[in-house]
């Protein structure tokens, strides 16, 4: 398990440095090369409380498997991952943090959208549009241009499998205890209603003359 600063949703991108012994531990403990591939696998949780360095924290219980290639890493263990999540889960039992963090998991399941979550998807993000269209155009930019980018990355066959919901999200810089708030959420209609909750934040802020 990595506690962190920020959680990480499923389809997301995380890039991390490896730095303290019990994480170059782990990453020892776990390295996969079958594929060729120097990887590995853990937990992100949040950390509710406390600091990212030493141990000692308080932690949340709904996290995110990583699946991470380690993309350098030095002969004393310290190591550049870049992380992608794949499948949320729920802690059942935190054990000792001994050499590192570790928990029991179990995976949580994944609901399909329905046809009204997906409208109430396309309506939130007409108005995320409404609001970058402003800003772009209020700075000289076309948003046209980006519009067509976030389209391109929507057709992505490699997300095709993601829920739209964890695709919309991935592409905003989500404060971390909005992003706690949709893994923890039970269903789709609950993810829209966090969702809804930061565009009202990002409403406000076009609205005062912020981005």
């Amino acid at each position: 398990m990595f506690p962190l600063g920020t959680p990480l949703l499923p389809g997301g991108e995380l890039p991390l440095r490896i730095f303290e012994p019990r994480y170059r531990q782990m990453l020892t403990d776990h390295l996969d090369e079958t594929d060729g591939r120097s990887t590995v696998r853990f937990g992100v949780v949040l950390i509710a409380r406390g600091s990212e360095v030493g141990g000692g924290d308080v932690r949340c219980d709904v996290g995110t498997i990583a699946h991470a290639d380690i993309t350098d890493r030095l002969p004393d263990g310290r190591a550049l991952l870049s992380c992608t999540g794949t499948q949320r889960f729920r802690v059942v039992e935190w054990v000792p943090d001994d050499p590192y963090p570790r928990a029991v998991v179990d995976p949580l399941p994944e609901h399909t959208p329905s046809d009204a979550d997906l409208a109430r998807l396309a309506a939130i993000d007409e108005r995320l549009r409404t609001v970058m269209r402003r800003v772009l155009e209020a700075s000289g930019k076309d948003a046209d241009v980006v519009f067509a980018a976030l389209d391109t990355l929507d057709a992505d066959p490699l997300t095709a499998d993601l829920s739209p919901i964890y695709r919309w999200a991935n592409r905003l810089a989500i404060e971390a205890h909005d992003l706690q708030r949709l893994l923890e959420a039970e269903t789709p209609a609950g993810q829209l209603d966090v969702l809804d909750d930061v565009m009202e934040g990002l409403e406000a802020r076009a609205a005062f003359g912020g981005t």
